[in-house]
């Protein structure tokens, strides 16, 4: 199982091809998408003539045009009635304040669509609802919405001149109705005697609110919606022309358009901006712009396309499935193909590599090809001819290894006889204690032994301060730094001794500020006076000077051999045992750690230490 699951190079180029084939098909997918979108904008304002419209508008309110009243209503009306071929209604005019003042659709007659089948034939009456009451309207659209599904929904009507029986129009419009119910609710009853009443079934109704249709009269196959929301339109396409509005001291030109998308509908958009008569565009506009000051109104049509997403969607992607089947099943033979060629190389390097990890250098791969596969070769080749070299100076690394450990044997062996002196000491001091019986002997064995046991102490704690600056562990805490300051406290803390020695400390004149690690380099300080201080004769001098980013410490007194010299910064036990022997091997790994070179040499007066601190 754990196999079958295994991510093989194989697999792995499989499913590269794969998503890449997928990623292929979502970006066709996507521009079939919005081509057909585009497609569908031009469709619809072909359709409605929308050029011509918006010609014919421009030129009705820049003639005819002074305020937003009745007369200038009328005139649009008029103006799209005498459109050929389709009827745009979805227009209105929203004042400088984007308030609707006009809406042409409110002015359309309610109409409701029943029908009726009898031996195969349809009959359809369309109905004048004009002559019922606003609010009975509302209620007939209320009670059509609650039943909008329903294509059985029973109508009762009755006017003069239809007899279902004899009647053989196949559709007929009636402007003037006497009885009308609805679900049990009657609301025109003007029948009289000899008129009948008659039972039909809901197709559709039709406001200046929505088209309501029981068998989705306007909505394709793929659509399930039985509703379409005239007013909702008017909302989306408002708000829509409401984020095109300039603001004041802006500018608008004299007609703007768009496009929007909103719960699977598409809008194409047209706005005209209202210019008052007497307003002249601006000056060195390239558009004819006008002043947003000089807009009195906006003029709005526009055209949608219902549902338009869904059915886009199901040509795009549902139409073409065979496509994209066939498509999958040559990607497969395709990457499997693919698969074979690639790893077919790939495993004889794995069998060569394999060679190699056995100490086998004897291999040669096929280097003709000279692609990235026959580089790989060569690099294989290559690499099996230079393993024996790497070899060679790992097993020379090995050697120096040996000889570090040599050092640290060394090391050791120093640090166990240093500590063996004082041990033995403090040994024959505690036999000498407990064979003696003179108190005062006694206090003074006790004193030196308490000296030897601090020179332990001192040994191990240098010790641990080694092995911590030599671990690679340490975080400086680093913060500016009066050198002055720091070594006249460091000097004041050796008066005691210089004072016993009778030695003379010479500071220089000036030194600067420096950035580091205040409790570190006062550890490096200390070392460096204490040394200087050792190895100064009686009545010497100590010179603490900076100079050219130098800071200097030097002593009188005897020089420093050339052996000396090399060693000096190691660690090692002092010969005198007045110290551990580790100070300067810490002050090398502070110094280190800081980043500052140092240097130790022999002057005309004795010996200088030297830390280049900037």
């Amino acid at each position: 199982m754990k196999t079958m699951f295994k991510m093989t190079l194989g697999k792995k180029i499989f499913i590269l091809v794969f998503m890449s084939f997928v990623l292929i098909q979502v970006l066709n997918v996507t521009l079939d998408f919005h081509r057909e979108k585009s497609h569908i904008y031009t469709q619809n304002d072909n359709i409605y003539n929308i050029d011509v419209l918006s010609q014919q508008l421009s030129i009705l309110y820049n003639q005819k045009y002074n305020d937003l009243n009745s007369s200038f209503y009328e005139d649009i009306e008029q103006t799209l009635e005498a459109e050929d071929g389709y009827k745009i209604d979805s227009v209105f005019v929203l004042n400088p304040d984007l308030e609707m003042v006009y809406n042409l659709r409110e002015h359309n007659t309610p109409y409701l669509t029943l029908r009726n089948e009898k031996d195969g034939i349809t009959t359809y009456l369309q109905i004048n609802l004009s002559q019922i009451s606003i609010d009975q309207q509302k209620q007939i659209e209320n009670i059509l919405r609650k039943h909008v599904e329903n294509n059985q929904l029973p109508v009762n009507i009755a006017f003069t001149g239809y007899d279902s029986q004899n009647n053989s129009n196949v559709s007929m419009k009636i402007d003037d109705i006497s009885y009308l119910s609805i679900d049990k609710q009657i609301f025109l009853n003007h029948r009289q005697n000899n008129e009948k009443i008659y039972t039909m079934y809901f197709e559709t109704y039709e406001s200046a609110n929505c088209l309501l249709s029981a068998q989705g009269l306007y909505l394709d196959e793929y659509d399930d919606f039985h509703e379409d929301n005239y007013q909702k339109h008017d909302g989306i396409v408002r708000d829509y022309v409401s984020s095109l509005f300039p603001q004041q001291g802006e500018t608008f030109s004299p007609g703007v358009g768009g496009v929007e998308e909103k719960d699977g509908t598409l809008y194409s958009i047209h706005c005209k901006p209202l210019i008052s008569k007497n307003a002249k565009p601006i000056e060195n506009s390239e558009f004819g712009d006008y002043d947003v000051q000089d807009v009195d109104g906006y003029l709005v049509f526009y055209t949608y396309d219902l549902n338009a997403i869904g059915r886009i969607t199901h040509q795009v992607i549902y139409s073409k499935m065979i496509i994209y089947i066939i498509s999958f099943i040559v990607c497969i033979m395709i990457s499997l193909l693919i698969s074979y060629i690639l790893t077919r190389r790939i495993k004889k390097m794995s069998q060569a590599t394999l060679s190699i990890a056995n100490n086998d250098f004897d291999i040669h791969l096929n280097e003709k090809s000279k692609d990235e596969l026959g580089v790989l070769s060569h690099n294989i080749n290559q690499m099996s001819q230079q393993l024996k070299t790497t070899i060679q100076q790992l097993n020379d690394e090995i050697e120096y290894v040996k000889k570090l450990e040599g050092m640290r044997k060394e090391f050791i062996a120093n640090f166990t006889h240093e500590i063996k002196t004082p041990l033995s000491i403090i040994n024959g001091y505690i036999e000498l204690i407990e064979a003696g019986k003179d108190d005062l002997k006694k206090q003074q064995y006790l004193s030196a032994i308490h000296q030897e046991i601090e020179h332990i102490n001192q040994l191990i704690m240098a010790m641990l301060d080694l092995s911590r600056l030599e671990s690679g562990h340490v975080e400086l805490h680093k913060e500016d730094i009066d050198l002055e300051d720091l070594l006249m406290s460091i000097v004041e803390t050796f008066a005691p001794i210089l004072k016993k020695k009778h030695i003379h400390v010479v500071m220089g004149d000036e030194f600067p500020h420096i950035q580091g690690d205040f409790k570190e380099l006062k550890i490096v300080f200390q070392n460096f006076m204490s040394n200087a201080i050792k190895h100064t004769p009686q009545n010497g001098h100590i010179y603490i000077k900076y100079h050219q980013g130098i800071l200097s410490f030097e002593n009188e007194g005897k020089h420093l051999s050339h052996e000396q010299k090399e060693t000096i910064w190691d660690t090692y036990v002092s010969s005198d045992r007045q110290g551990t022997g580790l100070g300067l091997a810490i002050c090398r790994s502070i110094l280190e750690l800081h980043g500052f070179q140092y240097d130790v040499c022999n002057s005309e007066k004795g010996v200088e230490f030297q830390i280049h601190i900037l």
